[in-house]
């Protein structure tokens, strides 16, 4: 059909193995900041078959495609970051998988009612980001609230729709309840099991409180 195809990669860049020269893309983008670089810089990875023209004008830089003073710094420190998570890709995913994996068995043993938006088979899901739907409550918006005084750093609703008031598409569209508040957790190579179980403990003392109330 001579459709252009454009990958996001934004979420899988870094924790999954990447090769253009196999992707059947036309277009491919990527940011430093999830996967432990610098925030600020990003990347497009353009077929050489595609020709496309320039949005600012201005200057030679970045193949005359982008006029304007590059960030160095940035496209240095994501260059490293991507270095560093090839280099020990396995490694992290097997730490990061177990982590999510065992949140979701201490979620299930803790807290009545608990479900888990999208597929929970860990071969077919983002291994680094657990939604979570929790029972219905009094005040159920303030969960994320009560995370956060905690000391937890989660978000709420889905990525796209994090801080925003209405409600996020993808979650109605998957059927998951407007009535339930649902959370996103995000793991990292750098969280620990004991973090897992002080949020657990956590997220039991706020259900069972506000559940109560």
């Amino acid at each position: 059909y001579n459709a252009v195809f454009h990958c996001d990669t934004v979420q899988t860049m870094g924790h999954f193995p990447h090769d253009v020269t196999k992707l059947k893309v036309h277009f491919l983008v990527g940011a430093a900041h999830k996967l432990h670089g610098p925030k600020g810089i990003g990347f497009i990875y353009i077929n050489h078959r595609i020709k496309i023209k320039p949005l600012i004008h201005g200057g030679s830089q970045e193949r005359n495609m982008r006029g304007g003073t590059e960030n160095v710094y940035g496209i240095v420190g994501f260059a490293k970051a991507l270095q560093l998570a090839y280099a020990e890709m396995e490694i992290h995913k097997n730490h990061v998988q177990a982590l999510k994996s065992y949140m979701m068995q201490q979620l299930l043993e803790t807290i009545p009612g608990v479900d888990f938006n999208g597929e929970t088979d860990p071969q077919k899901s983002l291994y680094t980001v657990l939604n979570v739907s929790f029972p219905e409550m009094e005040m159920g918006d303030m969960l994320l609230f009560s995370l956060d005084i905690a000391g937890i750093s989660a978000s709420g609703g889905s990525a796209c729709s994090s801080g925003t008031d209405i409600g996020s598409h993808v979650l109605t569209g998957i059927g998951a309840s407007p009535d339930r508040p649902a959370i996103r957790f995000s793991f990292s190579k750098f969280n620990t099991k004991e973090e897992v179980d002080y949020t657990v403990e956590k997220l039991k003392e706020i259900c069972v409180s506000k559940v109560q109330a």
